[in-house]
């Protein structure tokens, strides 16, 4: 049988489309005990890479910390499986450090750079993945 991968893959700027309308990114990171540790999280692409923010004390850093990698997984049109549409992205993982990053991070997440401190108390990190290995798919193009 053949395969329709290249006829169902989406391009760089529809798979950064897809990340940016979405409500959630699942990211999964490895943990000590070999096993993956997926979590949900709000993510924007700023300068080609998949970014969020979590706690600094989070399990989704630990790992990220330990491994620097991390992968990222985007979908949407479950109900209707000829609708369903996806992008995984996998590569290195980091704590972004520089302020002027971070900011643009900020800004690509709330729509402006953080003024006060978070509210819940929690030192709050970025993270960049940067897409190394993608896969993704669109089967509405095979309509």
């Amino acid at each position: 049988m053949a395969r329709n991968y290249d006829r169902i893959a989406l391009s760089r700027a529809e798979q950064v489309a897809l990340i940016e309308e979405a409500p959630v990114a699942r990211v999964a990171t490895v943990g000590p005990d070999g096993l993956p540790h997926v979590v949900p999280v709000a993510a924007a692409v700023v300068d080609g890479r998949l970014c969020f923010e979590t706690d600094a004390d989070s399990v989704k850093v630990e790992n990220i910390r330990s491994t620097g990698v991390a992968a990222a997984v985007v979908d949407a049109g479950e109900s209707e499986y000829a609708e369903h549409r996806g992008v995984q992205w996998r590569g290195p993982a980091a704590v972004v450090g520089d302020p002027e990053r971070v900011a643009d991070i900020e800004r690509a997440l709330f729509g402006t750079v953080k003024s006060i401190p978070d509210a819940s108390g929690h030192e709050r990190v970025k993270i960049a993945v940067t897409p190394e290995r993608t896969v993704s798919w669109d089967f509405r193009k095979l309509g």
